[in-house]
């Protein structure tokens, strides 16, 4: 369970970083970007290179970790341009909703076993999204269609190819995890390239600390996923359900936002969803 909490911590710690920053010009975004993946590269290699070498490599090369590496970068433009078109209430319901792609997957590719105590705890985790989300609606009716369902797509779509990454037996998946860096990394310096951003010592800072937070956070959400490979939804709903949460109880305590009825209401059963999760992950239901 560690690797989940530690997983959930340092999510939370990269969605509270980026909320601090305000980064609005896409170009400075993709400088902290590419800093971070370069970063991650290096705390990778530091940490892991006994298990890095040019066999794992080789047999880490596939169509996940090259998809990997050009969708982790490629969300920050689409969630930076949804953010701008269609706010911050229908962005953030978009990529949390997208958690749908990766539980329903669980039952197809992963072969999860169905049950009603299962489909219990999934309906109570939407409902308490919802909740936890219509607190930021407006009534600008301001938005972009294109930009939010790649918002969607492109984080349920991230999640489910870690999940293949993590529980693919023939994929070393610290040697995985390195070449999805590099990619990322890549692919983040050709949008920098191309928006011809200006490097600024301050933006380089705040990469290096981004990229410390988010090499944590993808490790042990892969780890996670090894260790409770029977039951990928344990993972996927309580790391979302964990972020809302979080960055709720945050944005009260830290940003001073008001914390609804309706969010009460929704951090209740999320609560109650993951307990029964967690019931259930022990056979005790």
């Amino acid at each position: 369970m560690y690797a989940l909490v530690l997983s959930l911590i340092s999510s939370l710690l990269v969605g509270f970083f980026i909320k601090y920053l305000k980064i609005k010009e896409i170009k400075n975004l993709f400088v902290i970007v590419f800093v971070n993946y370069t970063v991650a590269i290096i705390v990778c290699y530091s940490l892991f290179n006994e298990a890095i070498n040019l066999e794992t490599l080789s047999n880490s090369v596939s169509y996940i970790t090259l998809s990997l590496g050009i969708l982790m970068p490629s969300i920050f433009y689409f969630l930076n341009k949804s953010l701008n078109k269609s706010g911050l209430a229908k962005t953030d319901i978009f990529q949390r909703l997208s958690l749908i792609i990766p539980v329903i997957l669980s039952f197809w590719l992963f072969q999860e076993l169905f049950t009603w105590s299962k489909f219990t705890a999934i309906a109570l985790a939407f409902i308490s999204i919802v909740l936890l989300l219509y607190k930021k609606s407006t009534k600008d009716e301001n938005f972009n269609t294109l930009h939010l369902i790649a918002v969607f797509i492109g984080y349920g779509t991230v999640d489910t190819l870690f999940k293949i990454l993590a529980t693919n037996k023939n994929i070393p998946y610290i040697a995985a995890l390195f070449l999805v860096f590099i990619f990322c990394a890549i692919v983040s310096g050709l949008y920098l390239f191309l928006s011809k951003g200006k490097i600024q010592k301050k933006f380089i800072f705040y990469g290096l600390i981004l990229g410390i937070l988010n090499f944590s956070n993808i490790y042990f959400y892969m780890k996670a996923h090894k260790i409770f490979s029977d039951s990928p939804t344990l993972v996927f709903i309580t790391m979302n359900l964990g972020v809302i949460i979080g960055g709720s109880l945050i944005g009260k305590f830290y940003f001073k936002e008001k914390l609804t009825n309706n969010a009460v209401a929704g951090i209740v059963l999320a609560v109650i969803s993951v307990i029964l999760l967690a019931l259930i992950q022990i056979d005790i239901l």
